[in-house]
């Protein structure tokens, strides 16, 4: 979405897991440039207040695995996503997160939209239990090359709550 809106926008890996260290190599970078998105891996929450006080237009801030130490700044975010996955083999972990936002208090109101990665069959969302907005993603193989089809998907999911 970046290119079809020319946002300046940060990326911040805010979780251990260096998975977007894939695009470029950068051990040791604070910063690598990818697409004209700036990406900052092996953040820590200084690196983060540092990039929100950059005047970025977007900043996608990746939480890896929600815990009760990333919740609060979670929570302050403009636009909250939670990928899930609803497959029989991994449904342990929608139901982890589910049960850690009623835990904490999250309700629909406030709460993070639940996107699914419909990779499977079925195509459905399992809504029935869910109280939080819900909405479906199609499989990317590379999530740099969007066609114009799923604009109008992704700008639904961006809405700012």
């Amino acid at each position: 979405m970046r290119n079809r809106y020319k946002y300046r926008t940060a990326y911040v890996e805010l979780n251990g897991t260096h998975e977007i260290c894939a695009l470029a190599p950068c051990n040791d970078k604070e910063v690598f440039t990818y697409k004209n998105v700036d990406f900052y891996p092996h953040a820590i929450i200084p690196t983060l207040t540092k990039v929100l006080n950059m005047n970025y237009d977007r900043v996608i801030v990746d939480f890896g695995i929600i815990n009760i130490n990333t919740l609060k700044e979670f929570m302050r975010c403009d636009v909250k996503l939670s990928v899930c996955t609803h497959s029989k083999w991994n449904n342990g972990t929608l139901s982890d997160t589910l049960n850690f936002f009623e835990s904490n208090k999250i309700t629909n109101s406030k709460g993070p939209k639940l996107l699914f990665n419909l990779v499977e069959k079925e195509k459905t969302i399992p809504n029935h239990y869910i109280k939080y907005q819900t909405a479906g993603f199609p499989y990317l193989e590379d999530p740099f090359l969007i066609n114009s089809s799923l604009f109008g998907t992704l700008d639904k999911i961006s809405e700012r709550n």
